[in-house]
């Protein structure tokens, strides 16, 4: 099955377009369909250690990529999918905490020398001064908000540094422990910068597929909107928005994606999936996937070759549980 850019569908299978899917899940905004969100480990150091956070995600364990094969992997981006398929090539740059890499100004710049978007998903730790520094090289900031180890004053300075000039989105973790502190930080974040995307994000036990066990009070609460941020409104401001769930009996629904995980509707085994079009993992280790979840398997390392995927695949997964994959084109055949 090759990929689409668009939901043009025929009924008569003899026409140009596409016979139409019995179900699929689409981008509410058509300005998404043409990005293809590069999910980048840079290693797995981090100045943090939260207590709901495998060891695996910031025990340092896996050395720092080197800035060579980073340039490198970035010209092969460029010349697959910028040159190849014309779609945009955003790059999402995580750990570890990807700030504390050796060469990230470096990379930053190639990512910019290449005509790429490029995110951070970050603590936000570093200093004021730093941010200053890097932010014209930015399009958007995940800064994800840890009560255990964050400095809620230096967050806001560091917010308000940077939403003058990008999108930011601030993810804060749930723990079910101290869910009513983490609840008031969204509150005050969302009143303070109601333009900025706030997204109150449920813990999976071991990041996994299982919910910490969260009541029926505490779920509700974090489907909450506490900001405004807006759509693109035809401009491409972030790599990826909500999703519409268009359903066999014509109906169709507007999802953000955290709705699929705490209804229990991320299962999608058997659906053709854009994953590898639409996405790219690239691990810690250097290892290249179509997706988060690994779907179709191994695909090359940065440094060697890579076969960088051209059609759709099929979904092997129980469920999807990474919000990256989540906000992925799927399609349901029979």
């Amino acid at each position: 099955m090759q990929f689409r850019h668009n939901t043009e569908w025929a009924d008569d299978p003899l026409t140009e377009m596409h016979p139409r899917p019995l179900e699929w899940i689409e981008h509410a905004d058509d300005i998404h369909k043409k990005v293809v969100l590069v999910d980048w480990m840079l290693g797995n150091r981090c100045n943090y250690a939260c207590s709901y956070c495998p060891a695996a995600l910031h025990d340092g364990t896996i050395g720092w990529q080197s800035l060579e094969d980073v340039v490198g992997m970035i010209e092969a981006l460029q010349e697959h999918y910028q040159e190849g398929l014309g779609s945009q090539v955003w790059l999402q740059l995580t750990g570890g905490e990807p700030t504390l890499h050796p060469k990230i100004k470096d990379i930053l710049s190639a990512a910019r020398a290449h005509e790429m978007k490029v995110s951070l998903i970050s603590n936000g730790s570093r200093t004021e001064r730093f941010w200053q520094v890097i932010r014209d090289k930015l399009d958007s900031l995940i800064l994800t908000y840890h009560l255990e180890e964050a400095d809620f004053e230096h967050v806001r300075r560091v917010i308000a540094i940077l939403s003058e000039v990008i999108h930011v989105q601030v993810n804060i973790t749930m723990n079910p422990d101290r869910f009513d502190e983490s609840y008031d930080v969204a509150r005050k974040l969302g009143q303070e910068f109601p333009r900025i995307g706030i997204v109150m994000k449920p813990l999976r036990l071991e990041f996994r597929n299982e919910l910490y066990p969260y009541s029926d009070e505490q779920l509700a609460k974090m489907r909450e909107r506490v900001s405004n941020p807006g759509g693109s409104g035809g401009k491409l401001r972030h790599p990826r928005g909500i999703m519409v769930r268009n359903n066999a009996d014509g109906s169709r629904e507007t999802f953000r994606p955290n709705e699929f995980i705490m209804r229990g509707e991320n299962r999608w085994k058997g659906w053709t999936c854009d994953a590898g079009i639409e996405s790219l993992r690239i691990a810690g280790d250097g290892g290249v996937f179509r997706a988060v979840c690994g779907v179709g398997g191994r695909i090359g390392k940065i440094g060697g070759d890579i076969a960088l995927p051209e059609g759709a695949v099929i979904c092997t997964k129980e469920s999807c549980s990474c919000v990256a994959d989540i906000l992925i084109s799927k399609f349901k055949w029979d």
